[in-house]
């Protein structure tokens, strides 16, 4: 998602594992029933990766970037015209660096919220894939080695012995 792309591993074990499912004999109405969850289940993924992978583009415009900048220097532009000599110089200057803080502060909020995926601290991270690969590599100790998952830590297919 931070790359703003599908990952060509995970497209590739996907349509692995429809083949394997399109193979299946169905043979009573508990094995129908659980073939049909397994298709809701594949279109519930494909549309949540699809919403994930539109969420990952930037979604401001250049056009609202600027006009975003223009308005901050504008107004502490506009806070400078508010220097009176006969105040004191850090009065002043702690009332343009509030102003100055508050401009900068929005606009990186903005940008932040404009690329959630991003390794930032408060991005959106990769939590429920963790934990599912956890659960995966559990189940597959659990199988033991005959029974293993085919793939190594980066999602690359490896021979069985």
């Amino acid at each position: 998602m931070r790359e703003q792309r599908e990952s060509p591993v995970v497209q590739e074990w996907l349509v692995r594992i429809e083949r394997t499912i399109e193979g299946v004999a169905i043979r009573n109405e508990k094995q129908g029933i659980a073939y049909g969850q397994w298709f809701d289940r594949v279109a519930e993924r494909r549309e949540g990766g699809r919403g994930r992978l539109a969420e990952a583009f930037p979604y401001v415009p250049a056009i609202v970037w600027a006009a975003l900048f223009l308005g901050g220097l504008l107004l502490v532009t506009y806070v400078c015209f508010f220097a009176d000599r006969g105040e004191r110089w850090l009065v002043q200057a702690l009332m343009m660096a509030a102003v100055t803080v508050m401009v900068v502060s929005g606009l990186l909020l903005v940008r932040f919220l404009d690329r959630p995926y991003e390794t930032a601290s408060g991005g959106i991270k990769p939590d429920a894939m963790r934990t599912s690969l956890a659960g995966m590599e559990r189940e597959s100790r659990r199988l033991g080695p005959e029974e293993s998952i085919p793939c190594d830590e980066s999602g690359t297919r490896v021979a069985r012995r």
